[in-house]
C-alpha cells in the first residue's frame, strides 16, 4: 500500500489482494478503522492512516512491533488479543481503552488468517466508538432524567397495550397500588361503577382520541381514591402502538369541594331562617306585648287564663324560634364560661341513660356497656348547654348505630392547645362517602326516623366555640368523633358572675324614648310605658331619635337595632358621647350582631332579645333610671 513501507510486503501475498492492488490500497486508506495486518511471527507488517492516528505514533515506529508491545493484554488474560485468536482459530472482539492518550474507547475485532490450513496471521480491525459511547452515555443520562421526572411527578403514570393491559408504571403508580403488576389490565384496578366510562375511554384513545375523565380507583387495603384521568395514545409507524394514562389523585380536593358547598348550603339555611325568625319575632312581640298589657288591666279570671294560654303559646314559638336559630348559628352569643369536660360528660350520660333503657327493654338480646375516660380535669371556654347538645347528640347516634347493643366510649384529655372530648361506638360505622356527607342539613342515614339536623347543628356549635369537630368510621369497625375546643385560662376558671339584684323599688315618672320602625312594636312599648306612669315620646327614624335627644331631655331610650336610615348601635354612640348618663336599651331581633366593640363604641346598658316580655324591660329600665339618678346624686353630694 502506497502509504505503508516502501518494501511492498505483501508481494508474498498476492493470495491475499487482488490484481487491482492499487485500488484496494486506496480503499485501505479511506477506511475510518484502523486495519492492522500481523505475520506469523506476530509482527506488524501493514497498517494504514487510521491505525497511525489511532495509535499517535510514527508509521516507523510502528513496523515490526508485536501484537503483545501494541494492543494491551484484556480481561485479566495471560496472551494478547492477537495471540488468543490465532491460538483458537476463532474470531474476537474485545473493548478497551486506545488512543494517544490512551482514554479513547476502542472496538478491537480480531480474525485470525489461514494460511495452509493453519492459523498463523492475523488482520485487526480497532474502531473507535467513543462517539458511539457518548452518544448512550447522553441518552442513558436523557433516560435517567425523564425517569426521575416520571417518578418525581404527583400524578400516576401507565402505558398500556392496545388491550388495556398495563407494560409500565411509573414509581408513585407502584406506591400507590402494590399489586398493579405489569401484564394485569388496567380496568381490573378501577372501581365497579368507574369500569364502563374507563372502558369506553380507552376505546377512544386507542382510535386515536385524547380523552379527560374522572375515575374511582381501587388501592391498596381496598380503599377508593377519586382520580383525574388523561389518556393519550402511543403512536409507532403511523398507527396507536398503546395509551399513556395520566392518573391524579383528586380526593381530597372533592372533600375540600363538598365541604365548601356544605358551607354554602348552611350558609342559604342561616340566612332563610334568620330572615323567617325576625319576621316571625315581631309579630310574637307585638302579641306577647298586647296579652301583657290586657293582663295588667284584666281582673276577670277567665280572660286571665286566657291570655296566660296566650303567652305561653307565645313562648312555645319562641322557643321553636330559638332552636331554628340555634341550627343556623345566627342565635345571639352568650358569654362563654369555664366548662369542664369530664363533667360534661357524666351529666350528659344520665341524661342519655333512658335512651338506650328503652332500647334494651325492647330488645332484651341488646346490651349497651358505656366506658369512660376522664384522669384530670380538661377546662374549655364554652356555652355547656350548647356543648351538652353536641354530646347527646354523638351518644344518640351512637345508640342507634347498635341495634343488637355493643359499647360506647367516651372521653377527655388536654391537649398542647385545646381540649378534646371523643364518643366512640362499635356500630355498624359509614362508608366514605357517608362519612364526607354526615354534617350536611337534613342528610340522614335513618329514614323517617331522623332529620338530618343533629350532626350539622353540632357542627354549627363547635364552629362557634372556635373548635373542630372530626369523624373516622368504616364499615363494621364502627364510628369515632372526636371534638376540639381551646382550653380555659386557669384563672378564669374561678371567676363567678355578678346576677343583678331583682328590682324591688318602682321608678317615680320618668322621659323615655322610643325608636322602634315597627308600628305594632312602637305602640306596645309606647303603651307598656305610659301604663307604668311615664312620659313618652316614640320615633320610627334613627336621625329622628338624635334631633329629639338634641333638644329634649331625655332619662331612658329603648331602640331597635335595624332601622331604615341610622342603626341603633350609631345612636348608642350619639348618647355615650352626648348624654352618657342616659341609659340606653337594645330591644332587638338581631343581637349577634353586637360586638364587644359596640359596647367600648356606644352606651348599651341592656340588650333584649325579640321576642320579649314588657314587664321585663320595664323592670329593667326601672332599675337602670334608679342607678342613674342614684349616680347623679351621688355625684351632685360630692360636688357641693
Amino acid at each position: 500500500m502506497t502509504n505503508s513501507n516502501s518494501s511492498a510486503p505483501f508481494d508474498a501475498d498476492a493470495s491475499l489482494l487482488s490484481d487491482s492492488r492499487a485500488g484496494v490500497d486506496a480503499a485501505f486508506e479511506a477506511l475510518p478503522d484502523a486495519l492492522y495486518l500481523f505475520d506469523h511471527d506476530r509482527r506488524l507488517r501493514w497498517f494504514n492512516r487510521a491505525a497511525v492516528e489511532l495509535q499517535g505514533e510514527q508509521k516507523v515506529a510502528l513496523e515490526g512491533r508485536r501484537c503483545c508491545d501494541m494492543f494491551w493484554r484484556v480481561e485479566d488474560g495471560e496472551e494478547c488479543v492477537v495471540d488468543r485468536a490465532v491460538t483458537n482459530g476463532a474470531r474476537v472482539e474485545v473493548e478497551m481503552l486506545a488512543g494517544p492518550d490512551g482514554n479513547q474507547p476502542t472496538l478491537l475485532i480480531v480474525q485470525p488468517i489461514s494460511d495452509g490450513g493453519v492459523m498463523e496471521r492475523a488482520i485487526v480491525i480497532a474502531r473507535d466508538i467513543s462517539q458511539l459511547r457518548r452518544a448512550e452515555a447522553e441518552a442513558l443520562e436523557h433516560k435517567s432524567f425523564m425517569a426521575s421526572i416520571a417518578d418525581r411527578t404527583p400524578d400516576e403514570i401507565y402505558t398500556l397495550d392496545v388491550a388495556g393491559r398495563i407494560t409500565w408504571m411509573n414509581q408513585r403508580a407502584e406506591q400507590g397500588q402494590l399489586l398493579m403488576l405489569p401484564g394485569r389490565y388496567f380496568n381490573e384496578f378501577i372501581a365497579a361503577e368507574s369500569r364502563d366510562l374507563t372502558t369506553e375511554s380507552l376505546r377512544r384513545t386507542v382510535a386515536g382520541e385524547e380523552t379527560q375523565f374522572e375515575v374511582h380507583a381501587i388501592r391498596t387495603r381496598g380503599t377508593v381514591r377519586h382520580f383525574e384521568a388523561h389518556t393519550s395514545p402511543l403512536w409507532k409507524d403511523g398507527n396507536v402502538s398503546g395509551v399513556l394514562v395520566f392518573l391524579r389523585d383528586i380526593t381530597e380536593r372533592k372533600l375540600s369541594q363538598d365541604l365548601m358547598a356544605q358551607s354554602d348550603k348552611l350558609r342559604a339555611v342561616g340566612e332563610l331562617a334568620a330572615g323567617v325568625a325576625h319576621n316571625l319575632n315581631n309579630s310574637l312581640t307585638v302579641i306577647k306585648g298586647r296579652a301583657q298589657l290586657l293582663l295588667m288591666k284584666t281582673t276577670d279570671e277567665p280572660t286571665t287564663k286566657s291570655l296566660k294560654v296566650i303567652t305561653n303559646a307565645v313562648e312555645d314559638g319562641s322557643m321553636t324560634l330559638r332552636r331554628i336559630l340555634e341550627f343556623a348559628r345566627r342565635e345571639s352569643f352568650k358569654e362563654f364560661a369555664p366548662v369542664e369536660l369530664g363533667e360534661l360528660l357524666s351529666s350528659s350520660i344520665e341524661i342519655a341513660r333512658p335512651k338506650w333503657q328503652t332500647k334494651i327493654a325492647l330488645n332484651p338480646n341488646a346490651r349497651i356497656d358505656v366506658a369512660v375516660e376522664n384522669h384530670e380535669p380538661v377546662y374549655v371556654m364554652g356555652e355547656a348547654a350548647e356543648l351538652r347538645e353536641v354530646v347527646l347528640n354523638l351518644i344518640f347516634n351512637a345508640v342507634d348505630a347498635m341495634p343488637d347493643g355493643g359499647t360506647i366510649e367516651l372521653g377527655a384529655r388536654a391537649e398542647i392547645d385545646g381540649g378534646c372530648f371523643w364518643v366512640a361506638d362499635s356500630g355498624c360505622g359509614m362508608t366514605l362517602e357517608t362519612s364526607a356527607r354526615i354534617f350536611e342539613p337534613f342528610y340522614t342515614t335513618k329514614g323517617k326516623k331522623g332529620t338530618g339536623l343533629g350532626l350539622s347543628a353540632s357542627h354549627g356549635i363547635i364552629s362557634r366555640h372556635g373548635g373542630q369537630i372530626m369523624v373516622v368510621s368504616e364499615p363494621g369497625e364502627g364510628t369515632r368523633f372526636e371534638v376540639r375546643l381551646p382550653l380555659c385560662d386557669k384563672v378564669a376558671r374561678f371567676i363567678k358572675r355578678e346576677e343583678s339584684p331583682p328590682v324591688n323599688e318602682q321608678c317615680s315618672t320618668a322621659r323615655v324614648l322610643i325608636v322602634e320602625d315597627e308600628d305594632k312594636i312602637n305602640c306596645v312599648l309606647v303603651e307598656a310605658f305610659e301604663a307604668a306612669g311615664h312620659s313618652v315620646a316614640s320615633v320610627s327614624l334613627g336621625a329622628d331619635a338624635i334631633s329629639y335627644l338634641e333638644s329634649n331631655e331625655c332619662d331612658l331610650v329603648v331602640s331597635d337595632l335595624g332601622l331604615p336610615d341610622v342603626s341603633g348601635l350609631q345612636i348608642s354612640r350619639w348618647v355615650k358621647q352626648h348624654r352618657p348618663q342616659t341609659p340606653f336599651i337594645l330591644a332587638t331581633g338581631w343581637s349577634e350582631l353586637v360586638t364587644p366593640e359596640d359596647y367600648e363604641t356606644g352606651r348599651i346598658d341592656a340588650i333584649f332579645k325579640k321576642p320579649y316580655t314588657t314587664s321585663e324591660i320595664l323592670d329593667r329600665a326601672n332599675q337602670l333610671m334608679l342607678d342613674a339618678r342614684s349616680a347623679l346624686s351621688d355625684e351632685f353630694v360630692l360636688t357641693t
